[in-house]
């Protein structure tokens, strides 16, 4: 039983490290490419769609897999939805990206 627990927990801590890794060098790389273009009142009108959004994606990924790493048996029992596994981390990843959604739409 516990091979079995610690699998997924790897699996999980990995894919929210590879995913902030990711998130930093896809930011690094746009800010160099757009950096040096002709525009950078664009860059700034537009750095929450080029970097927030991303940036939001691999944050609520991370933020879940790390849950999910912690607890490997997730369940949401809230206003009479009851889901349990997967279905939970994707009910959590969609509620964190909304609210991160949400977040950088009322700031820019």
């Amino acid at each position: 039983m516990a091979k079995t627990l610690r699998a997924p927990k790897a699996v999980y801590t990995s894919v929210a490290v590879v995913s902030l890794i990711a998130s930093i060098a896809l930011g690094w790389k746009s800010l160099c490419v757009l950096g040096g273009s002709q525009s950078p009142q664009a860059l700034v009108d537009h750095a929450p769609a080029l970097f927030g959004m991303p940036f939001a994606i691999t944050a609520a990924l991370t933020l879940v897999c790390c849950a999910r790493a912690l607890d490997p048996q997730a369940h949401i029992d809230f206003l009479g939805l009851r889901v349990r596994g997967a279905a939970a981390t994707i009910v959590c990843w969609i509620v964190v990206f909304a609210v991160l959604t949400i977040a950088i739409r009322a700031l820019w």
